[in-house]
């Protein structure tokens, strides 16, 4: 049995012992299984991998993660590294984790700025196809269009600074770990949205140099540039704040990497960098720490859609219905199920008279 809440004494006795059906009920979160969901998506010849909570419904949306592994490396291998496959259960999204194409000397790469990773002109269109496994993800599969995250190491850094130039609509955040964006960031980074940039660098990095360098005979910028180009794009302080430190690598209890962030973005997202300090190029990350840290800063703000009805957690009176979200007489029963959507006394009509079950002698007989 359920009572009216709300309501004076003398009136919530009056509906002692009446009932109705709350909108709350039957509904509640995915009790998700502990083996993934997967599904191959992609274009013919070039299938990748999505791996989902257990028993995802895919009408009601999850964020997607983005994995790019680092040149020569491979997507699982990546995924693994840095704790994602856990992740999608501990932190409830989607992973993808595609590969990039063989080059001349059967080494994956991803085809991100002029100094890393096309070092045998080869036309691939990895922009593209990314691009499109975003849309199947999210037409097909529930992710949420607004939780899409892009994490990459290395070569997969780069191509991950490259999607937020060329794809940023589409992108809520990205996370770098050692690679940077392109050197001549005015010309070659088009415009197109302003994402949340998370730029991790190892300051002893001998492969991608933090203080920045050439590969292949072109320049790449520092991490400091890096982050910078994408403040100064979006209007934020001209210097970082230090916001405090952060374990990110040895399993050690230490706080090696400093949190930096460029704070007071006019365009309303959010540009820092964290620095390992005395980190290699391929730092030996805390499990689960990188993925939970750095997952919580790609999806801060974000709001989700549990039921996937448009409304968002924040404003749905009844986040697991996808029939109802609000509930203007705070009755417990949807405007779309309630007959008198704006009085707390009544949410039913029996007979169609206009006079609520609860004032109706004759809740049966819409003649009396």
């Amino acid at each position: 049995m359920l009572m009216a809440f709300g309501l004076p004494g003398a009136e919530q006795a009056q509906f002692e012992g009446r009932h109705w059906t709350n909108s709350n009920d039957g509904y509640d979160k995915i009790d998700y299984t502990d083996e993934h969901t997967t599904a191959v998506i992609g274009p013919s010849g070039r299938l990748t991998i999505l791996e989902m909570p257990g028993g995802h419904d895919y009408s009601r949306p999850l964020p997607l993660v983005i994995m790019l592994h680092a040149y020569s490396f491979s997507s699982s291998w990546n995924a693994e590294y840095m704790g994602l496959f856990d992740s999608i259960h501990e932190n409830e999204h989607l992973l993808l984790r595609p590969d990039g194409t063989f080059n001349l000397l059967a080494m994956r790469w991803w085809n991100a700025t002029d100094a890393c990773c096309n070092f045998f002109g080869n036309e691939v269109d990895d922009v593209g196809y990314l691009e499109g496994l975003i849309d199947e993800a999210v037409q097909n599969y529930g992710a949420d269009p607004d939780g899409v995250v892009i994490m990459g190491l290395s070569n997969g850094a780069f191509m991950s600074h490259r999607m937020a130039c060329d794809s940023g609509s589409t992108i809520r955040a990205i996370v770098s770990l050692n690679g940077a964006t392109w050197d001549d960031f005015a010309n070659d980074c088009p415009d197109t949205g302003r994402p949340d940039i998370l730029h991790v660098h190892s300051s002893a990095d001998s492969v991608v140099l933090y203080n920045g360098g050439t590969m292949g005979g072109n320049s790449y910028p520092s991490a400091v540039e890096s982050t910078d180009y994408w403040a100064n794009r979006s209007g934020c302080d001209t210097y970082w704040t230090l916001l405090g430190t952060l374990d990110l690598t040895d399993s050690d209890n230490l706080n090696e990497t400093d949190n930096f962030e460029h704070l007071n973005c006019a365009s309303g997202n959010r540009v820092a960098h964290w620095k390992i300090n005395g980190g290699s190029h391929v730092p030996p990350l805390n499990p689960p720490d990188w993925a939970n840290q750095t997952l919580a800063w790609a999806l801060s703000g974000f709001v989700r859609d549990s039921d996937g009805d448009g409304y968002r957690d924040d404003v749905d009176a009844f986040i697991y219905n996808p029939n109802e979200w609000a509930d203007s007489d705070g009755d417990m029963v949807g405007d779309n199920s309630d007959a008198f959507p704006d009085d707390p006394t009544e949410w039913a009509d029996s007979d169609g008279d206009g006079v609520g079950d609860n004032s109706d002698a004759f809740p049966n007989n819409p003649y009396e």
